[in-house]
C-alpha cells in the first residue's frame, strides 16, 4: 500500500515535469510520460487507463509504451538531441542548482526510458497492465 502511494506521487511529479516540459526546449517530455505510465501502471490502474485514452498526452506515449517500437538508434538519436539542448544552459549559466538539475534531468529520461525498452520494469511476459490491454483493444 504505502509503495502503491509513493509510485502514485511519483507518478504525479513525473508528470507535472513532462507537461511543464512541452513549453521549455530541452526537457524530455517523451521521458518524464514514459516514466508516468511505468509508475502508474505499478499502482493504478486508473491514473494509467487516463493517461492512455487522453487525446493530449496519448501522441506522446501510444507508441512508446504500447508497441515499444523505438529503436536504439531512435533512443540514441533522442538522448543526443536532450543532451545537446542542456548543453547550452549547463555551460552558459553560473546557478549551481541548475549544473545539477540539468544531467538528473537527462540522466532519468535515460534511465526511465531505457528500463522500459529493456523491460527492467516488467515482470516477464506482462507488457502492460490487463486494464491497459483492454483499454487499447477497445480503440
Amino acid at each position: 500500500m504505502i509503495m502503491k502511494i509513493i509510485y502514485i506521487g511519483l507518478g504525479i511529479i513525473s508528470f507535472a515535469i513532462g507537461t511543464i516540459a512541452i513549453w521549455i526546449p530541452g526537457l524530455p517530455t517523451t521521458g518524464f510520460y514514459v516514466l508516468t505510465a511505468i509508475l502508474w501502471s505499478k499502482s493504478s490502474p486508473r491514473l494509467e487507463t487516463w493517461l492512455h485514452n487522453n487525446r493530449y498526452y496519448i501522441k506522446y506515449v501510444d507508441e512508446a509504451v504500447f508497441g515499444r517500437k523505438l529503436p536504439l538508434k531512435g533512443r540514441i538519436i533522442i538522448y543526443l538531441i536532450t543532451a545537446s539542448m542542456m548543453a547550452i544552459p549547463f555551460f552558459t549559466t553560473d546557478m549551481l542548482w541548475l549544473k545539477f538539475v540539468l544531467p538528473l534531468t537527462s540522466l532519468t529520461q535515460i534511465t526511465s526510458m531505457e528500463s522500459y525498452y529493456r523491460g527492467y520494469l516488467w515482470r516477464k511476459g506482462i507488457p502492460f497492465t490487463q486494464n491497459m490491454k483492454r483499454a487499447y483493444s477497445e480503440k
